[in-house]
């Protein structure tokens, strides 16, 4: 037995379609962006990532990475609980990372419970954030969080994050800028890329731990998101471990240099 379908109903179906399909899309741009952070580099491979929290606590998150011979994209969608400053991934956690916390400050959300370090900069943000530094009076720096999840070395156990503030980071600079023109082994310090973890130790003394880096096309964009490992590279590839409580380096290491 055949049936047949008119084609006003197959017209008016398709019209309902269409409409429902506008109501959802109205109803997503009606909800408003409470945040909009990123993370886009282009050093060996192209990554964009974008997450986004709006008015009806929920969150989207995607990612395009594009490599040589392979590309990818994703979209992670769920709900968070916001109390001021720190966002809580619930009932699920986000499955980018398997983070269940992510805090606002200084200018970046952090992933502080993931399975590795992640944190991406703000666009947008109409939510509470921990703000100790501006971040724009220091060019080329990118200061991270000590997290005790993601240091488990056995001579770290001492240690606790320790947040700086602007003057304390205008201290720091000034002290690093002296020592750098002090050392002709190195480049002139505007040149490098600044990397900054502060710590508390069990003396309650304030340690500044430095990774300074040539600017180059593979770490112009990615230093100020993970923290930068090198094994080599001479003078572009300099360590220092200030102890800001006394004003003296406890280390200061060039790569390659005995």
């Amino acid at each position: 037995m055949k049936i047949l379908i008119s084609p006003v109903l197959i017209l008016v179906f398709m019209m309902l379609l269409g409409f429902n399909d506008y109501n959802s899309k109205s109803e997503t741009e009606k909800k408003e962006v409470l945040l909009l952070a990123t993370q886009n580099f282009n050093d060996l491979i192209k990554i964009n990532r974008t997450f986004k929290i709006l008015s009806d606590s929920s969150y989207i998150f995607t990612e395009l990475v594009k490599e040589e011979n392979h590309s990818k994209s994703e979209t992670f969608q769920g709900l968070v609980k916001i109390d001021n400053d720190t966002i809580k991934f619930s009932p699920f956690l986000l499955d980018f990372n398997i983070s269940e916390t992510a805090v606002l400050k200084n200018g970046f959300i952090e992933f502080i419970d993931g399975e590795y370090p992640e944190r991406m900069k703000f666009e947008i943000t109409k939510l509470n954030v921990n703000n100790n530094l501006d971040t724009q009076k220091f060019p080329n720096y990118a200061i991270f969080t000590f997290y005790k999840k993601f240091n488990k070395q056995e001579w770290q156990k001492e240690y606790s994050n320790y947040d700086l503030n602007n003057q304390e980071l205008l201290k720091i600079d000034q002290i690093f800028k002296k020592e750098f023109s002090n050392n002709k082994r190195l480049e002139t310090f505007d040149k490098y890329l600044k990397q900054i973890v502060a710590v508390r130790n069990n003396k309650n003394e304030i340690l500044i731990q430095a990774h300074f880096f040539c600017k180059n096309t593979s770490l112009l964009e990615s230093y100020q998101y993970y923290e930068s490992m090198m094994n080599d590279g001479g003078n572009c590839n300099v360590y220092a471990e200030l102890n800001l409580t006394t004003g003296k380096f406890n280390y200061f290491n060039i790569a390659g240099l005995a």
